[in-house]
């Protein structure tokens, strides 16, 4: 079924700003999803949505302090504080499937914001002061990875007039920065607390880090049932859960769903119930993917059967928290991340991804004006090359159609596939 048809039929055309702040909105969208429970393929996906409405409810609705975040922030804080996390990055997909994209490009154009910049941050502007994203009550920012989020994030908290909170992440991953990182955790968490007027809850935030660890312990064993052969779930269904690792981390909501989708897929491979007839080839994704309606997957997946196995973005990359030492554990967490330093240790997080999945080749998909994830590609390529795994950098837009070529892009697919068939 298309989720976001049932939206617009639901948030209308002409209404769409105050149908969001409507509890009968919430109401009636959850009533006709739990309708159609019979119709996904994953029931995983079905609650995750369910859960997804309910947070959105809570963002719109004001249910709580609503804060900001970019989405390498880690968001168990903001759960174990007991408030409610806002990705506008997230937000940005959901805008793009109620298309309303457009226009939200053309306010932030309006507004002088750069097209050079990334278009999630353009799109989560457009949105913002078109009063389709909720007011925040502070906003929180790391450093790390995107350098286009503190700049956005920044502006947004000094259009509502709201405290800005910068983690700043160093690039040397030592004891030194651990510790500069953990002290500014602790000090974010506390200023928030001062600032909102929250009630801090020390048995609440530890409970936020131990969901953090059984969500990273479902995916762990979803990710080890996803490297047998052959494949059960299509990596355009994977891409679905996406969402948990960017905005999710800390809520017992996301450990349900990873809960839930394991125990499906593991029955699928117990039944060898294939994600494709015959499996012709296991591929790597790196970065996001394009969320309006695109042909890509269908091409790989159900033309060519290779298909995607694993994806960057699920790949659990940090140790398990300690919640007797809350912000060192996220400290060492943030400071993990293989995108983070030298590009030599995302190379090596992506050689061990294709070990591990048996992956014959590897896509990334370039997203317009993200720098960190297209900064040393070349150097990756010739490590792929060095062992034989074919390469192809697709540039696009994840959130922008009109980036879209659908030609250019069937004829860079088919000739990547050429290579690996």
């Amino acid at each position: 079924m298309d989720i976001y048809q049932l939206l617009r039929s639901y948030l209308g055309s002409t209404l769409r700003q105050r149908a969001i702040r409507s509890p009968w909105t919430y109401r009636l969208l959850k009533q006709a999803v739990a309708a159609q429970k019979r119709h996904y393929p994953w029931q995983a996906a079905h609650r995750l949505l369910l859960n997804t409405i309910d947070q959105a409810a809570a963002a719109f609705l004001q249910k709580g302090p609503v804060i900001w975040h970019n989405v390498f922030f880690p968001t168990e804080v903001l759960y174990g504080l007991g408030t409610v996390p806002f990705a506008p990055e997230a937000a940005a997909v959901v805008a793009t499937g109620l298309g309303i994209a457009e226009r939200a490009l053309q306010r932030a154009e309006g507004d002088w914001v750069s097209s050079e910049a990334c278009s999630f941050h353009r799109l989560a502007h457009g949105c913002d002061r078109e009063g389709y994203f909720p007011p925040p009550g502070a906003v929180v920012c790391s450093s790390h990875l995107c350098d286009t989020a503190p700049q956005s994030l920044a502006a947004t908290a000094a259009y509502h007039g709201v405290p800005f909170y910068l983690l700043d992440v160093p690039h040397q991953q030592d004891d030194t920065a651990l510790e500069y990182v953990a002290r500014q955790l602790k000090s974010i968490t506390f200023s928030l607390v001062e600032t909102l007027n929250l009630a801090w809850d020390e048995d609440r935030f530890q409970a936020a880090l131990v969901n953090s660890n059984a969500a990273r312990e479902r995916l762990l064993a979803i990710n080890r049932l996803r490297q047998q052969r052959p494949a059960c779930i299509r990596g355009e269904e994977a891409h679905s859960f996406i969402y948990l690792m960017l905005a999710g981390f800390g809520a017992a909501t996301s450990v349900e769903v990873y809960g839930e989708l394991l125990t499906e897929l593991a029955q699928r491979y117990r039944d060898q119930r294939r994600a494709v007839p015959e499996e012709k080839a296991r591929l790597v994704w790196l970065h996001l993917r394009p969320y309006y309606p695109n042909a890509i997957f269908q091409i790989l997946e159900q033309e060519a059967g290779a298909v995607v196995v694993c994806e960057e973005m699920n790949y659990v990359y940090w140790e398990p928290l300690d919640p007797e030492r809350p912000f060192y554990s996220l400290a060492r967490k943030v400071l993990s991340h293989h995108g983070l330093g030298p590009i030599t240790r995302r190379i090596e997080a992506i050689l061990a991804m294709v070990d591990a999945y048996q992956a014959g080749g590897v896509i990334h998909f370039a997203h317009w004006g993200c720098r960190q994830s297209t900064a040393g590609l070349r150097m990756l390529q010739d490590a792929l090359r060095e062992r034989g795994i074919p390469f192809l950098n697709l540039e696009g837009d994840c959130v922008d159609q009109s980036k879209y070529a659908p030609g250019a892009v069937r004829t860079r697919l088919e000739g990547f596939l050429e290579m690996l068939l």
